[in-house]
């Protein structure tokens, strides 16, 4: 048998980036005013023990261990008290990037991040 990602077509894979001192630090960038936020494309999104692809367009492939949060039902204007009644549950996620391509565009980070397989999830 294979471990599958839990969640393999959501609505929208949402993100926050530097969110944490230590990697603001680590890539030499000041820590956020207001948090970054970017998407993913579903067609990132793999199994936990699949291989990752190492795309021939990148010279800089880089990796973070995440927690994702999956949204169990539609939410909009939720009330900061009521957000957990929208939470299904966790899982690790690992957000693969093209540091490359991730800062080109203006430093759009749609395409250094959605690459086929940049988004492995679970178990």
């Amino acid at each position: 048998w294979k471990v599958i990602a839990p969640i393999t077509n959501p609505e929208k894979v949402l993100c926050v980036g530097m969110n944490y001192i230590d990697h603001c630090e680590e890539q030499g960038a000041p820590v956020p005013k207001e948090p970054v936020i970017f998407s993913k494309f579903n067609s990132s999104i793999v199994g936990p023990t699949d291989d990752i692809p190492y795309p021939a367009v990148t010279e800089q492939l880089d990796w973070e261990v995440e927690m994702a949060i999956v949204i169990g039902k539609t939410a909009k204007d939720v009330p900061e008290d009521k957000a957990m009644d929208y939470v299904f549950g966790f899982t690790v996620a690992h957000d693969v990037s093209a540091r490359d391509w991730q800062f080109k565009n203006g430093g759009q980070f749609l395409l250094g991040k959605s690459m086929d397989g940049f988004c492995p999830l679970g178990p």
